[in-house]
Order: structure tokens, then sequence, then C-alpha cells
């Protein structure tokens, strides 16, 4: 899990809760400069067994919840947004080409 200064900083971020896991930071940078979300809410992290990351998007009423699961935990983050589709399609060419 990371603490890493000014990624979770400016208008788009809310609540006071700032940590998270190593697999999910490449997503929060894409989320942040996504002209199409206005607003990122960082949700809980759940510890797991080891298994392989993959990410997982939900439609949600203003959204998308974004699931991302890391080797050895899920993190759940809420991007307003009001164009999922476009979304979607930005974090998982990130995603891809990182994995």
């Amino acid at each position: 899990m990371a603490h890493l200064k000014g990624l979770l900083r400016g208008p788009k971020f809310s609540g006071k809760h700032s940590t998270v896991i190593d697999t999910a930071i490449l997503m929060v940078e894409a989320a942040r400069e996504s002209a199409h979300v206005t607003k990122i809410a960082l949700g809980v992290i759940t510890p797991l067994r080891a298994g392989r990351p993959h990410l997982k998007f939900t439609p949600v009423s203003g959204g998308l919840k974004m699931q991302v699961r890391g080797a050895n935990a899920v993190q759940i983050f809420w991007l307003y947004t009001t164009q999922p589709g476009e979304v979607i399609r930005e974090m998982e060419s990130q995603w891809n080409q990182k994995n």
C-alpha cells in the first residue's frame, strides 16, 4: 500500500482517506488525468489471498465503481462521470499497457 505525496491532492479527490494499493496507483493517476472524471472517492481496501491482478467496472448512478485487485488486496474506487463508457475505455487502455 502506498501513501504517495501529491497523488491524492486536487479538486477531484474527496475524503481524508489516502491509502492506495500499489496495483491501483496507475489507475488513480489515469482517472485523475481523465477529462471525463469529475471526482474520485477512495473506497475500502480488503486483504485477500494471493492472486492475479485484475480490473473491474460496475456502472452506478452518477458514474462508475472501479475495483482494482492487486496481488494481496482489492480496493474500490468511485469515479464520478457522465461518460462511463469513455472512462472505462481509457482506464482499460492504461491497464492493458501496464499488464
